[in-house]
């Protein structure tokens, strides 16, 4: 048993870590003064809907273990 929550423990961070480096991308592609002079209108809304969307489904997780 504890060698499972130890894998499943494991298995959240490096969940986080990969979430954390999306959202590092995502708000360099919408910064005009790094990635976002590089990519047209449709991707900076793209990127603007998954943060966007990202932001909402973490605000319902916690609105429903509240």
């Amino acid at each position: 048993m504890r060698e499972h929550i130890i894998w499943l423990g494991t298995q959240l961070e490096k969940e986080r870590e990969s979430s954390r480096d999306k959202t590092v991308l995502l708000k360099r592609l919408l910064d005009p003064d790094d990635l976002g002079h590089a990519v047209t209108n449709e991707v900076r809304k793209q990127a603007y809907a998954i943060i966007s969307n990202d932001h909402e489904r973490e605000r319902e997780k916690w609105n429903v273990s509240n």
